[in-house]
């Protein structure tokens, strides 16, 4: 298998694409998915495609109507599964919408999977097996004070027993994060905060430090624009 962090920036999207010879995975889709993922795939696409949605910002699942739009577009026909927590509702009105827009006209089976499950598994045209570790995060708005907690997943992507590829989504730090990154191949790990920065719902950068010298390699992402140009 094959990954690639397509984009990551903290407020404004992240995505990554995992692609081996049978089946297409996509980690969050947020703004411009679409744009960032076409340079990397051969078009027409003929794999089944998986969306494993980590929470319902606007910027894990903004670029979600788009993509669906582009297959459309092009007759794509084999079957686009999307997984995500449970109750999400950015997910299921964006879902809706596209349903309404096009009605007869989608000429792919979309599967939804809402995942309530700490640990849950599923596994992937018989080859490879995600698991979703729940998260812990909260919504927030500068200026306010935090939002209530909402049901958020990391996930972890399995190759047999290996432990090929695990993405933290947007969280702050709790025991199933640990046993998510540990012994993993590859980590995408979120790292929004400051070092000096600390809540319980996002991870600063040494936190997401430590966190990756569980795993064999580890790439730390969704950090803020400002911090990028320093």
């Amino acid at each position: 298998m094959y990954h690639q962090l397509l984009y990551s920036a903290a407020g404004i999207a992240t995505q990554i694409l995992i692609e081996s010879p049978e089946v297409l995975i996509l980690l969050d889709i947020g703004d411009g998915t679409l744009r960032d993922l076409l340079p990397m795939i051969k078009i027409p696409l003929d794999i089944p495609i998986h969306i494993f949605i980590s929470h319902g910002h606007f910027d894990h699942c903004g670029g979600l109507f788009s993509l669906l739009g582009f297959f459309r577009m092009l007759g794509y026909n084999k079957k686009i599964d999307i997984y995500y927590p449970k109750g999400t509702t950015e997910v299921e009105g964006i879902i809706e919408t596209f349903n309404c827009s096009y009605n007869c006209s989608i000429p792919f089976a979309l599967e939804l999977t809402p995942i309530e499950n700490n640990k849950e598994k599923f596994l992937l045209e018989n080859k490879i097996t995600v698991q979703a570790y729940k998260m812990k995060h909260a919504g927030s708005i500068l200026s306010h004070e935090p939002l209530p907690e909402i049901l958020t997943f990391g996930y972890a992507i399995f190759e047999g027993d290996k432990k090929f590829l695990a993405y933290s989504g947007d969280t702050g730090m709790n025991e199933n994060l640990v046993e998510l990154i540990n012994k993993a191949e590859f980590a995408y790990i979120e790292a929004t905060n400051e070092k000096t920065q600390e809540n319980t719902f996002h991870l600063n950068i040494d936190q997401a430090r430590k966190l990756g010298k569980l795993s064999r390699q580890f790439n730390i992402i969704h950090t803020r624009l400002d911090k990028k140009s320093k």
